[in-house]
């Protein structure tokens, strides 16, 4: 059927035209040469209804070897009832076909497919699948955001994949930041924001094995985290903020960095093979932490370390007091530990045990150092400057070497 032929089909479809018209310019489109361009009716008159083995007035169609206008127009209808439920189906079948590239595309952004993203712009991700009898099974609808006085908050849950390539990364922005470890094996997080632009995206994004909050940071005045995530999923874990306390804990991987500026960093119950903790403008304070390698510093602030149970420890201070508490060396043989401040008190209490031993090199430029630990030989002891060692180092079962140094103010070991 050529062009023309097709265009008066679908003109009688759509109501442009009568049965009668449409008969006529059939007949003629198959008579004579097709012309260059056929103007459209500049009336839509709707067709009558149609009955069926009635003509348009309601009298039987004569039999004869012609087929007439009526019969034409018949014929047009049962043409168009026979395409009706192709056309539905058709569109049926399309519709399913879109919904599951949604599925897709959604599964992709959510963490259940292995698509491809960045963290400038993702889509937030879809709680679990139904495994309903359907063969495209839409996800429940996410929790909406919801507003008051300013913030927007919502409630994220993604279940997490762990392996040894997996990551964990968490932003917040002038608003405060708390991480807990828990045994189970989703992220549930309760994310709280003021958007400078509206619409901005925020979500909760994975890629690959990489799990992380993706916002544009000048696009929001504030974000804050509230979240619970699998204590022992995550290979690498990274959070920062700034302007806002953070709170960490519960917490368990190989690489851990957590970052703070201008608010308080606190954490407990840490276990990491590399551990770093950076704060500056407050108090930093570290409560049962384990590590293979731990960096420890603060600028302006306060460091609390109690029981650090590191075997190599580095600690650094500016124009700040650092006290280090410590009631059992457990998990290591060997220890070496070099801790400094700067114009503040360094203080640090110790465990004296049958099977420990320390090595000790203490100095404070124009300040006064304590030391008073039993059992030790003094190999040099001057005001600022103090090096001691116990008498049973060689042969005890876990060793403990220090470096430890202040100025301007006392140094105390006991």
């Amino acid at each position: 059927m050529d062009n023309e032929k097709l265009q008066i089909l679908k003109m009688l479809e759509n109501g442009q035209i009568t049965a009668e018209e449409a008969a006529r310019r059939l007949q003629g489109a198959s008579s004579a040469p097709p012309p260059h361009h056929t103007p459209p009716p500049t009336s839509h008159t709707p067709p009558p209804p149609r009955y069926e083995g009635v003509g348009n007035n309601g009298r039987p169609h004569s039999a004869s070897s012609t087929p007439t206008m009526d019969e034409l127009g018949r014929k047009f209808e049962t043409f168009a009832r026979d395409m009706s439920p192709k056309v539905q189906k058709f569109a049926e079948s399309a519709a399913s076909a879109i919904a599951g590239v949604a599925d897709k595309v959604s599964d992709v952004f959510s963490g259940h497919g292995h698509g491809h993203g960045h963290g400038g712009a993702s889509s937030s991700p879809s709680p679990t699948h139904s495994h309903g009898t359907s063969q495209h099974a839409r996800p429940a609808a996410a929790p909406k955001p919801v507003t008051s006085g300013g913030v927007t908050v919502i409630n994220i849950e993604q279940l997490v994949d762990g392996g040894t390539h997996s990551e964990l990364s968490l932003s917040g922005l002038n608003g405060d930041v708390r991480i807990k470890g828990y045994n189970g094996d989703k992220i549930t997080a309760r994310i709280s924001y003021k958007a400078k632009r509206p619409g901005a995206p925020i979500e909760l994004v994975k890629l690959g094995s990489k799990y992380y909050l993706s916002y544009e940071p000048d696009d929001f005045a504030q974000v804050s985290i509230d979240a619970y995530v699998p204590e022992r999923a995550f290979n690498v874990i990274k959070v920062d903020g700034i302007n806002g306390t953070m709170d960490c804990s519960s917490l368990t991987a190989n690489d851990m960095r957590l970052i703070n500026t201008n608010g308080l960093l606190a954490v407990s119950a840490l276990d990491a093979n590399t551990l770093t903790l950076e704060n500056a403008n407050n108090k930093l304070s570290a409560t049962r932490v384990s590590a293979t390698n731990a960096t420890v510093e603060n600028i302006n602030g306060i460091i609390d370390c109690n029981e650090p149970d590191i075997a190599n420890l580095k600690i650094t201070n500016f124009n700040n007091p650092v006290s280090v508490i410590m009631s059992n060396f457990a998990r290591h043989k060997d220890y070496l530990w070099n801790i400094e401040t700067g114009n503040a008190k360094l203080s640090m209490n110790l465990p004296t045990m049958p099977n420990l031993g320390y090595h000790i090199k203490a100095h404070a430029a124009m300040g006064e150092i304590r030391l008073g630990l039993t059992g030790m030989q003094f190999l040099i002891s001057e005001p600022s400057l103090v090096e001691a060692k116990s008498t049973s180092f060689d042969s005890v079962e876990k060793r403990v070497k220090i470096a430890a140094e202040t100025s301007n103010a006392p140094l105390v070991i006991n």
